[in-house]
């Protein structure tokens, strides 16, 4: 009979580890103020790492003091490098705590040292429990995992993140430092989940930041040679714009004042296509769309695609999560419309009952801000019923209120207790005690049944409003 007696070898390990009086190499980590020395053995290293195996044979061995083998390596840090010893020598590695700054640079480190399982064990780890940070840190992260062959899993991560939700990548602090290849091999991509204007307007930030020869931000200064040196950084870029796919008052209000970084034949090919509906001359690249979602926004004066992204995201995982399904995919289509229908009481059960689960929206006046809720039942009441009898409740633990503010910034408040929405005379939209109230011009937003306020403020003035019908499909059939 075979007994294996792990822990105790793990734990006689790390004692040699602590009281290495009899060590033979010492590693130097860091740099500057923030340096430490590890003290090792060879057989040990050599035998966990491919890289140390390596580094200890007889021609890497040259730097020597005293009979003690000497390592620096500066690139990984001390509280890296201790997590990484502690590995080699117990086979045990507690990530509790630990920032996730570090476990990315663990992740990096143990791929130096081809540290295989580490790396591996590392790489999901990142994504399976820190999802959050790497959503709040992809610029940083795709800057070091673009350059590791073996971090295949992660690039792909973090860039389904970004084509998902691309807002928080793109006005992050990093964004201007972003590399030149991981940004162009962004913005190539058709599944990139972001209205082209948008894209267009972070290009030329992007583009400014990266021209250290211009001092301004204001177009209207610009000298010939601020044109000419920006058009350098951003010609690799121009040919994967889909300009065509830009309103004509987006294109004259953004796009014309740089006109001077686009070639002639372009710009005039592109004006003319706009102005005067002829066929473009120049590449009509597609316009980008996700393979996951279905989104015919035609009707719609308030929402576009990516708020169908996110909104759709949400439905499927009832979180705030990124993550996008490939299962299933979702169509909005338009029930009803207050500039077009009526903002009565009547006509609106009219139009939206019956039809299953909804989402309605509004834009809020002389604002950016769009607010709305999801009904996870759908709205199932008829008028005559609700006119003669108090208000009704439904508490599907499904439903819940949302708010986009400008460059997509958003929240998300989900029902937690009390009533989830309510359908009564009087009150149009009605989710929980008042968290969501509207009667067809104004409207209150009080936190009472869900978990978070969708406003700073606790009441407003609509401009439109829109309900939506939420079909489901699956990815692969062909009907909804």
């Amino acid at each position: 009979m075979r007994t294996e007696f792990y822990p105790n070898l793990s734990q006689n390990f790390s004692q040699l580890l602590e009281d290495a009086d009899d060590y033979n190499v010492i590693i130097k980590v860091g740099e500057n103020q923030n340096t430490q020395e590890f003290y090792a053995h060879s057989t040990i290293l050599r035998a966990r790492s491919p890289y140390f195996k390596s580094a200890l044979s007889n021609q890497w061995t040259n730097n020597k003091k005293d009979g003690i083998i000497l390592f620096t390596k500066q690139n990984i840090s001390s509280s890296v490098f201790t997590l990484i010893i502690k590995y080699l020598y117990t086979g045990i590695l507690d990530l509790t705590n630990v920032p996730g700054s570090d476990i990315l640079g663990l992740l990096a480190a143990s791929d130096e040292l081809i540290l295989e399982e580490l790396f591996k064990h590392v790489q999901n780890y990142l994504i399976e429990k820190e999802s959050a940070w790497l959503n709040q840190n992809l610029v940083k992260v795709l800057r070091i995992v673009s350059r590791l062959a073996s971090c295949k899993q992660l690039q792909d991560y973090c860039y389904e993140s970004i084509c998902t939700d691309p807002y928080p990548f793109f006005i992050s602090e990093d964004f201007s430092i972003l590399d030149k290849d991981i940004f162009l091999g962004l913005i190539g991509r058709d599944d990139l989940g972001i209205e082209e204007i948008d894209l267009w307007n972070h290009l030329i930030k992007w583009g400014i930041s990266q021209t250290p020869t211009i001092k301004q931000k204001d177009v209207k200064k610009f000298t010939d040679a601020n044109f000419g040196n920006l058009k350098k950084t951003l010609d690799p870029f121009i040919s994967h714009i889909r300009f065509y796919e830009i309103s004509s008052k987006d294109f004259f209000n953004k796009v014309r004042p740089y006109k001077k970084i686009l070639s002639l034949a372009l710009y005039d090919d592109v004006m003319s296509f706009l102005m005067a509906e002829t066929e473009p001359q120049h590449e009509r690249l597609p316009a980008r769309s996700s393979p996951y979602q279905y989104v015919d926004l035609s009707e719609s004066k308030i929402i576009r695609k990516l708020h169908v992204t996110i909104l759709s995201n949400w439905i499927h995982y009832k979180d705030a999560s990124s993550k996008i399904s490939k299962e299933y995919r979702y169509k909005f289509q338009l029930l009803y419309r207050g500039s077009r229908d009526g903002y009565n009481f009547k006509t609106f059960y009219s139009k939206v009952n019956g039809h299953g689960q909804a989402i309605a929206v509004i834009k809020i006046q002389n604002s950016e801000k769009i607010i709305g809720g999801f009904n996870a039942s759908g709205w199932n009441y008829n008028y005559n019923s609700l006119y003669n009898n108090n208000k009704h409740s439904d508490n599907n633990q499904n439903h819940f209120i949302f708010s986009f503010e400008e460059n997509y910034k958003k929240k998300i408040g989900k029902f937690v207790s009390g009533d989830g929405l309510f359908y009564g005379r009087n009150c149009m939209l009605e989710f929980g005690n008042g968290d969501l109230k509207f009667d067809g011009s104004n409207g209150s937003c009080n936190q009472s049944s869900y978990d978070k306020s969708i406003l700073d403020v606790n009441s407003f003035v609509a401009e439109e409003m829109e309900v939506f019908k939420i079909i489901k499909k699956k990815i692969g059939s062909n009907y909804y």
